[in-house]
Order: C-alpha cells, then sequence, then structure tokens
C-alpha cells in the first residue's frame, strides 16, 4: 500500500509537467529548480532527477544565497554537493536585502529570490511549495483581508511568470515519506521556527492547532483555494468582456465604465491594472482611485500615482495610464526608410506603407524628426488655412503629457506630418499613390 502511495505521488508530479509541457509545446524543455537545500526542494530535485529519464528535460538548480543566516555558506557548499551528487547544473547566486525597503525581511528576501531566479534562460522556474503551504498563504490571505485573486494562493502552472510548482497538491507529511524512503539528507534553516515571522506562526501554531479538529485542514483549505482561482478566473473573464467594450491597453472610456455596477467597475479597474504589471491597490486606494476619476470636477487635474513612475490621469472622459514624463533631449533624425525608429525617451515612430494612406512617397523627400520648437503651422485640409500645431493637437484631443513628448516629422523646415494624426493636406497620399502611416508608440 504504500509503494501504491508513492506511486501515486510520482505519478501526480509526471502528469504536471506534461500537462505544462504539452501546454507550451514545449520539446526538450529546460528547467531551474529553486534549490534552497530545505527537505522540500530537495526531494523536487531528487524526483526530477529520477523523472528524466521519462522526459527529454534539461534540468539545473540555483540556490539563492541570501546572506541572511551565520550558515548561508554551509548551505550553498551542501546545495552544489547534492547537484553534484546528482549529475546536476549547479548556479549560486548571492543577493542583497534591502532591510529597509518598508516590505519587511520576508517579502524583500521573496523578491530578491525571484529576481535573481528569472534572470537564467529556462522554459520554467520550478519551485517546491507544496499543499501545506498552499493551506498557509490561504489562511495569511484570510487574515489580511485579500480579496478573490489574493485567496486563490500559488497556481500550480503560471504561464506567465514561467512558474512551475510540481508538488501544490503534495502533502509535507508525503514529502518527509518519500525522503526518509530515499534516505536524503537536507538543511533546517533555523529561521523557519521563528513564529514573529507570519508564515512561520500560521505553520507552528495556527495550522496544527485547527488539524487537531480538523485533520484534512490542510488538503481541504488547499481545494478551497483551488475553487478560489476559478472564481478568480472567472472574474478576469467579465473583466475582459467589459474592457473589449471601452478599454485599451492605457486607456478606459470613463463615460461608458461609469454605466457599470460599482463591483464591476472595482473589478475592471484591478484586471486592467494587473494587465499592465502594475501591483494591486488597497480596497481602500481603489476606491478612492475610483472615486476621483469618476466624480472629481469635470476642470479639476487627476493625476494619481499607482506605481513607482506610473499615473494614472483623466482627460476628457478617458482615464489613461502614463509613464512619468521625462523632459526629451532635442532631436534631428533623418528618416532612411527604417520601419522602426527607437527614440531617447524610450517611446518609438512606426513606419508603414499603404496605398492612398499617409503621406505621399515622392522621389528625393528627405524627412527629419525634430520635437516641436514653438511657431510651427500646419494644414490639415486642402482650401483650409494652415493652423499653429497647439491648435492642432489641442482640436485631436490629444492628453497633454502625449503633445510635450511628440515627435513630430518635417520636411525641410516644414511640418509635413503629425503622428497618430495624418499628413498634411497637400501632401497626403492619392488613392492610386504609395502612403506612409507614421505611428507614435509610447512605452
Amino acid at each position: 500500500m504504500a509503494t501504491n502511495h508513492r506511486d501515486s505521488f510520482s505519478s501526480r508530479i509526471h502528469q504536471v509537467l506534461t500537462d505544462a509541457f504539452q501546454a507550451q509545446h514545449l520539446v526538450n524543455p529546460q528547467l531551474l529548480v529553486a534549490f534552497s537545500g530545505g527537505l522540500d526542494s530537495t526531494v523536487l530535485l531528487h524526483i526530477l532527477s529520477k523523472l528524466r529519464s521519462e522526459f527529454p528535460l534539461k534540468l539545473s538548480a540555483m540556490h539563492v544565497h541570501h546572506g541572511l543566516s551565520t550558515n548561508a555558506d554551509v548551505w550553498a557548499n551542501f546545495c552544489e554537493k547534492t547537484c553534484s551528487n546528482l549529475n546536476i547544473p549547479f548556479q549560486l547566486k548571492k543577493v542583497l536585502i534591502d532591510k529597509g525597503s518598508g516590505l519587511g525581511i520576508e517579502a524583500a528576501a521573496r523578491n530578491a529570490r525571484y529576481q535573481a531566479l528569472s534572470a537564467p534562460q529556462a522554459d520554467f522556474i520550478c519551485l517546491a511549495q507544496h499543499q501545506n503551504d498552499q493551506a498557509e498563504t490561504l489562511l495569511l490571505q484570510l487574515a489580511r483581508g485579500a480579496g478573490v485573486k489574493g485567496l486563490a494562493g500559488m497556481a500550480q502552472v503560471d504561464l506567465q511568470r514561467k512558474l512551475l510548482r510540481p508538488l501544490l497538491n503534495v502533502s509535507r507529511a508525503e514529502l518527509e515519506a518519500y525522503a526518509k524512503q530515499h534516505r536524503l539528507q537536507w538543511i533546517e534553516d533555523e529561521s523557519n521556527d521563528d513564529t514573529h515571522f507570519d508564515r512561520n506562526y500560521m505553520r507552528h501554531d495556527v495550522l496544527p492547532a485547527l488539524q487537531k479538529r480538523y485533520s484534512a485542514i490542510a488538503q481541504t483549505l488547499s481545494r478551497s483555494a483551488e475553487n478560489l482561482a476559478d472564481a478568480s478566473a472567472l472574474l478576469d473573464d467579465l473583466a475582459q468582456l467589459d474592457a473589449g467594450n471601452f478599454a485599451q491597453n492605457q486607456k478606459i472610456n470613463l463615460n461608458l465604465f461609469k454605466n457599470l455596477s460599482e463591483a464591476r467597475q472595482a473589478n475592471l479597474m484591478r484586471w486592467w491594472l494587473a494587465q499592465n504589471q502594475i501591483g494591486m491597490p488597497s480596497a481602500q486606494q481603489l476606491q478612492q482611485l475610483l472615486w476621483q476619476l469618476l466624480h472629481a470636477k469635470l476642470d479639476a487635474t487627476v493625476k494619481i500615482k499607482v506605481a513607482e513612475s506610473q499615473y494614472i490621469q483623466r482627460y476628457q472622459g478617458s482615464a489613461y495610464l502614463v509613464n512619468e514624463c521625462v523632459k526629451s533631449p532635442s532631436i534631428n533624425l533623418l528618416w532612411l526608410g527604417e520601419e522602426v525608429i527607437n527614440l531617447p525617451n524610450e517611446t518609438r515612430l512606426i513606419f508603414t506603407k499603404k496605398m492612398g494612406e499617409g503621406l505621399a512617397l515622392q522621389a528625393g523627400f528627405k524627412l527629419r524628426i525634430k520635437y516641436r520648437e514653438g511657431g510651427e503651422r500646419f494644414r490639415p485640409e486642402l482650401g483650409r488655412p494652415s493652423r499653429t500645431l497647439k491648435y492642432v493637437l489641442q482640436a485631436s484631443a490629444m492628453p497633454p503629457w502625449q503633445r510635450e513628448q511628440l515627435p513630430l516629422i518635417f520636411m525641410d523646415e516644414t511640418l509635413v506630418y503629425i503622428p497618430n494624426y495624418g499628413a498634411a493636406a497637400e501632401l497626403q497620399a492619392k488613392p492610386n499613390e504609395t502612403g506612409c502611416v507614421i505611428t507614435w508608440m509610447e512605452k
């Protein structure tokens, strides 16, 4: 019976790997194991080394040296020796933990660890988190008042971040049994016993107390996290449906957004921020953000910081995700027919040839790219007088922060094309002419 149990353990991991590889259409995938040297990652590394005979995979391991313990060098040596014995390529990565970051030691160390692991080229980073870890995570998130996404816990396969957790449906007791069967050695991190850390408190005090009454609590909580993950996925689907009506990558039409229920407004805003790699605001911050966007006076300047150098700004009925403006150096670039030109302010111009659209391409034309200097004029339509550039841009409803960064296309000293707007009237491509449409893309 014990053998069947171990076979079941191995087959579950086998299935997780198979599903992940098939989802990504991977052949001979590269797996990087986050190897701390503790029980969990030692078992993971050992079983993956055995599964190499069934999968044509490339396996390597990395130990992240945080330098937080006096035993850190000993652990690093242990990990290197273990990998050598299993014939697994090993990397040691030393990181510095910013203890003054305000995140706390746990979070700062975790961030440094993920950053180090994501640096090498690998199809998946394999983490040894297991069923008990998932239960602890759910309890921690409940204590923090997290929403559905936070309560969903850890995903077994995270394609976006290339994370793979093959042990997530395996209990710690099963890992211990496997380690004893194979006579594995591992290290014990003394900080794991310090209940001043929230996770350790859940692990040593809260979860054991619950297990006395509910023996299968770890499995039950893990299943609840899976159910909440399903609910979170449905909320993302709803947000995506809503976004299809009035949200773009970095813009939301507030005139339509305000017609949603408050719950759907909050859900869409969370999804939109996540799509743009912005950390989740607290419930109070989200409520304040939505209030300012929807209820602040029309002539009020709404500019809300949501990341280190990113803001949400409101302009003419839309909310924009805006990167902090850095004053652009002057430029004077000659266009030599490139499809893409990267500019010093980390934006780019895209040149697309189209029949009957954009700027007529005539022999001998030399186009220069410059920023506005003042006094430029532009004729949008034939038979109409030229206008100041300021007037044209204001009439185009282009937000002011974009106008400040907008590159312009000149022929000699004449403004002939405004990217994202169009060509001067006298130089617009005729239906039978090849034209060039010039698009300006921000970060």
